[in-house]
């Protein structure tokens, strides 16, 4: 077919930026809810407790552990990492910077992904060159501002989608834009490195080598067979290399828990989950982290079966579009090739996530950031065979949607804007409460509601009776509330309960912790410290067992007698900042000055925002009698962390011991302004 020429307004270069320009406008407007929300869930570890994002020493650490420390999943993301080393460097803490960050790399994918399509539908049959420029534009866009991509985008720790996206489809623009000569081979190696940092951004990155393999000798005609082995010659490379960083972190076992379904149960899975999709595509109605679209045991006889058929729709709507993609690439309408070329980008990206493959959800809104760019590669062919009569209706038609998508996800974005609010919202459109009502416990716990949390728990600790984090929990709960009896009973499990703990749930240590601070607290400082050394042998890498051990032996026995373990976990974990602050206390406190200042420089390395090591070279300077390196160390702990009236209080001790009487009273003033709330 052909469409009417354009009308050259402006330079091919000047309608390029003009849609970056549009796509980042359209980003930003529908995220803007998020840019002033507050961290949660993962977060809270990620950009919290995660000790591998806080100083530039860490560039190259990343490379060698798995994304969470303590946990089972095998997940590899030091690129991920590296993003939230630049966000804290610039940031600190601000949750405004990370969630900026986050729709930035969206915007780049998505302006990437415009590229990316105007580029593969150039040469293609039944494409004009207007059609192309519009039809991309059109896809970047409405990919965009799509609902379904607010969990990679409004949540700090889906991330990992949106950066493995962009540097995947600059090293696709790369591949296919290389010229000759030394300019080939500049190209070949930068490509060759985004192919490598999507890979190391999220697992994902695999289906993209696999579908521009495919694009590569099934729809590209403008590079020479050669260039095309080149390039598959370096993919194969980039994933060797990949493979061989996989091997750097330590190797985990697995679950001891896990299930494997069967593949009857898999198969239904598949389909429910594609009808899931689908749906949330065409009308983003209900929206939510996780989703279970299938409980194979409510359908083992026809009862419970009759009871469930309300919900096969998904089952008819994921048979509807396996349909559609067969009468897609089969149809002999304009366009076919661009249909094909979605079809396939959309089951490569959902195969990995159609529950074929054990996964650790069944459906999850993010997993689908790939393949719903290839949805609407798809519906673009299509868009393709619609008679000239109606190209007014469509051009009139993308904006509307663009709206609409926009309002909806800006509506979504508000979801995000704190933690109790996410979590209830979840679980109202009944997402996961076995998972979110636990971390909305932990939420109303924070907030000082501890019988809310309390109460939340019991129906939790009731419903999953199998579920050990929510008995755990309440009876650290009731810990809180002073009923020791209640929650020693719920902590307390028998020796082979504790090691079936250890190998299938990795935070049950906290009940151990909580056991021997019940035998510390009635002065039982043997069975507290027995209870601690058999949780460690249990957790060897836990720190929380290894601190309170140490205090308990520094307040009995001395510092000498807690410093060995301490000195142990510290070399095995160099880059643990909190294990080189109480390295100095007990060194401080055993009078090895030198080596307590050795500690604390160390911890003050590993985190370039922390005014911790300083404060405590500043005492271990004050022990020392070495006063002006005192006032040196707590001058820069407040420059660090300006808003904290210990760090001034510390500062008129220093000054008052240095005979500085007036300087030393504008300190304490200080203080109490901000204790005060100025």
């Amino acid at each position: 077919m052909s469409w009417p020429p354009a009308k050259s307004l402006c330079t091919p270069l000047a309608r390029t930026l003009l849609g970056g320009a549009l796509i980042l406008l359209a980003c930003v407007l529908a995220y803007a809810p998020v840019l002033h929300g507050q961290f949660l869930w993962d977060d809270n570890y990620l950009v919290g407790s995660n000790p591998f994002f806080k100083s530039p020493r860490f560039v190259f650490e990343v490379f060698r552990h798995w994304l969470f420390l303590d946990s089972f999943s095998l997940y590899y993301r030091p690129v991920q990492n590296l993003t939230y080393i630049l966000d804290y460097a610039i940031w600190n803490r601000d949750p405004f910077g990370y969630h900026l960050s986050n729709i930035l790399f969206h915007a780049a994918s998505a302006f990437l992904l415009f590229l990316v399509v105007r580029r593969c539908l150039r040469g293609m049959p039944d494409v004009s060159p207007v059609f192309g420029e519009a039809a991309s534009f059109a896809i970047g866009l409405l990919w965009a501002v799509h609902p379904i991509h607010n969990a990679a985008v409004a949540y700090v720790s889906g991330r990992a989608d949106s950066i493995a996206m962009m540097f995947a489809l600059a090293g696709w623009l790369l591949f296919l834009n290389a010229s000759t000569g030394w300019r080939h081979s500049l190209a070949l190696a930068l490509a060759s490195l985004c192919m490598l940092a999507s890979l190391c951004s999220k697992e994902i990155g695999i289906t993209w080598i696999g579908l521009f393999t495919i694009y590569l000798f099934a729809f590209e005609r403008g590079l020479p067979l050669r260039t095309k082995w080149i390039e598959i010659g370096a993919l194969l490379a980039v994933f060797a290399v990949y493979l061989w960083l996989r091997r750097l972190p330590e190797a985990r076992p697995l679950r001891a828990d896990a299930i494997v379904l069967p593949l009857a149960d898999r198969v239904m899975l598949m389909f429910r989950a594609l009808g899931d999709y689908t749906s949330l595509i065409f009308y983003p109605g209900n929206l939510h982290m996780e989703r279970t679209v299938w409980n194979a045991p409510d359908y083992r006889d026809f009862p419970t079966w009759q009871q469930n058929l309300r919900g096969e729709y998904l089952s008819l709507m994921g048979l509807i579009t396996i349909a559609a993609f067969v009468f897609a690439c089969w149809s002999p309408l304009p366009g076919r090739k661009i249909r094909i070329f979605g079809v396939t980008w959309f089951v490569l990206g959902f195969l990995p996530i159609s529950n074929l493959f054990p996964l650790n959800a069944q459906v999850a809104e993010h997993w689908i950031y790939m393949a719903s760019a290839g949805f609407l590669v798809m519906l673009a062919g299509f868009a393709c065979a619609i008679p000239p009569r109606f190209h007014r209706a469509l051009a009139v038609a993308l904006p509307l949607a663009v709206l609409a998508l926009g309002v909806r996800t800006a509506y979504r974005s508000a979801d995000w804007a704190d933690p109790e609010t996410f979590f209830r919202r979840t679980i109202a459109a009944g997402g996961f409460p076995e998972r979110v009502s636990l971390n909305l416990a932990d939420v109303v716990a924070g907030k000082g509601r501890i019988k809310e949390a309390e109460a939340i728990l019991r129906d939790m600790t009731a419903r999953y009776p199998d579920y050990p984090t929510p008995r755990i929990k309440l009876g650290m709960n009731l810990l809180q509330q002073g009923r020791k009896a209640e929650a020693q009973q719920l902590l307390t499990f028998s020796p082979q309960g504790a090691a079936t703990l250890a190998s299938t749930t990795p935070q049950s240590w906290h009940a151990e912790l909580e056991l021997a601070s019940i035998r510390y607290g009635a002065h039982q400082v043997d069975a507290a410290v027995a209870i601690l050394d058999d949780a460690v042998n249990r957790y060897p890498e836990v720190w929380d067992l290894e601190q309170y051990r140490a205090d308990i032996l520094q307040a009995t026995k001395g510092p000498k007698a807690a410093l060995p373990a301490v000195e142990s976990f510290a070399q095995r974990n160099w880059w643990h900042l909190d294990s080189h602050l109480v390295l100095a206390r007990l060194h401080a406190a055993a009078g090895d000055y030198p080596t307590a200042i050795a500690d604390c420089n160390e911890a003050a390395s590993l985190d370039i925002h922390n005014p911790a090591p300083f404060a405590q070279a500043a005492k271990t300077d004050v022990l020392a009698g070495q006063l002006p390196q005192a006032l040196e160390a707590q001058f820069t702990a407040i420059a660090r962390d300006p808003a904290q009236p210990a760090q001034y209080t510390m500062l008129a001790a220093i000054l008052y011991k240095m005979n500085q009487p007036d300087q030393a009273m504008a300190a304490a003033r200080e203080a109490s302004a901000l204790a005060m709330g100025r």
